[in-house]
């Protein structure tokens, strides 16, 4: 409105400045075509021409308008289906947050076709039907966001891979991972999937290969990688159990930290014990380890660690009971180890001990087998075995 005021009102003072100008001359203009001639002042003329520019400068505005006009009205058309499918897109993420799935979906597919941003679309879809346990259908979406947009490879592989290994299809979601990896081998949130892929399918050499790289980037909580760290090393440990030479082999590529951990050297000596090899160094470990943190289930899995010196083994074990007397995993251990030096009397102290300390399956279970076996006394090793059954039924209840 203002642009037309000023054009106006320049108008008015471009005619006034002519009429001023040929006021004292007013002169004519003969205008002759053929038998037919017009004659008038030049203000006049000046005047009727400016007017006649206006006249087709806006006749020629009109004409183009009408001519634009099909076109003016379909791009209004499709921005209010855009900002239709605008607020079905925001409505449906909204129903997606507070858990309704399925008018989530409803809302995130109604306009697709007109949205300026499809992929978003088509991935959230791919979420509301997973969590209605609409799996094909959530692939129909995962594939229609590849084809609306093949350059968001990545974001579509990293949505397909969280949701089957949310619907447990481990195999095909390390398919997935295994692909992005190689077209994005740094990306983090890639690495982190596919550590956790390796581990729900127990490939534990992948697993401790991919964790430098997940802790090194810090791309999860200490406690967690801790946890996938033993669970890996304790993976290809077991698999290493074909011979003790084989054994020693993988365990000194554990990581030296790792070989410190409680968790990590119980199961190292229960592997040994169940074996029954032997290893000075292992035996030193585990010592060191326990005179710088107890450890109940470390102190009794040493108990089934067969030493190749029975007795020397009790003296070491012994060193602890002031300090842990009345310990039923000390109790446990000191009797195994004196079932093993032939010490009967002293074993049937020591188990009778860890019982009455704290009564556990394994512990009567051990002091069965010394009444059965060397006291020759069925009736008590009944009494035990009942009573280390019944504790057992009772810890799986």
């Amino acid at each position: 409105m203002v642009r037309l005021f000023v054009r106006l009102l320049i108008l008015v003072i471009i005619a006034l400045g002519a009429v001023l100008l040929v006021r004292d001359d007013p002169g004519f203009v003969l205008l002759r075509y053929r038998d037919y001639s017009v004659e008038t002042s030049l203000a006049f003329a000046l005047v009727a021409l400016i007017v006649l520019v206006i006249a087709v400068y806006y006749a020629v505005r009109f004409l183009r308008g009408l001519w634009r006009l099909p076109g003016a009205m379909q791009r209004q058309s499709q921005n209010r289906r855009f900002s239709k499918s605008r607020r079905q897109l925001n409505q449906g993420l909204i129903d997606l947050a507070e858990g309704r799935f399925e008018q989530a979906e409803n809302h995130l597919m109604r306009l697709v076709d007109f949205s300026e941003s499809p992929l978003v679309h088509y991935l959230a879809a791919a979420r509301a039907a997973q969590l209605q346990g609409k799996h094909d259908a959530r692939d129909s979406y995962l594939k229609a966001a590849h084809e609306a947009n093949p350059g968001a490879e990545l974001a579509i592989g990293v949505t397909q891979a969280e949701l089957q290994l949310a619907h447990q299809q481990t195999e095909q979601a390390l398919a997935t991972l295994t692909h992005l990896h190689s077209v994005a081998p740094r990306h983090d949130y890639v690495t982190m999937l596919l550590a956790r892929a390796y581990l729900e399918l127990e490939d534990w050499q992948a697993l401790v290969k991919i964790l430098p790289d997940v802790r090194r980037k810090k791309l999860l909580k200490e406690s967690r990688l801790r946890e996938m760290e033993i669970a890996g090393y304790c993976g290809v440990l077991k698999r290493a159990t074909s011979d003790q030479q084989s054994f020693d082999k993988t365990w000194s590529k554990v990581p030296k930290v790792l070989r410190s951990d409680a968790m990590m050297m119980r199961f190292y000596i229960d592997t040994m014990a169940r074996q029954r090899w032997h290893n000075s160094n292992a035996e030193q470990l585990l010592l060191k380890s326990l005179d710088n943190k107890w450890d109940d289930g470390l102190i009794e899995a040493y108990g089934r660690f067969e030493a190749r010196d029975a007795n020397a083994q009790l003296a070491r074990v012994e060193k602890w009971i002031d300090d842990f007397g009345h310990n039923e995993s000390l109790l446990l251990a000191l009797g195994r180890i004196s079932m093993r030096a032939r010490l009967w009397g002293k074993a049937q102290g020591y188990l009778e001990a860890s019982i009455g300390a704290k009564a556990t399956p394994a512990a009567c279970l051990a002091l069965a087998e010394l009444f059965e076996r060397q006291l020759q006394q069925p009736d008590k090793a009944a009494e035990y075995y009942q009573q280390g059954l019944k504790l057992s039924i009772e810890a799986s209840a």
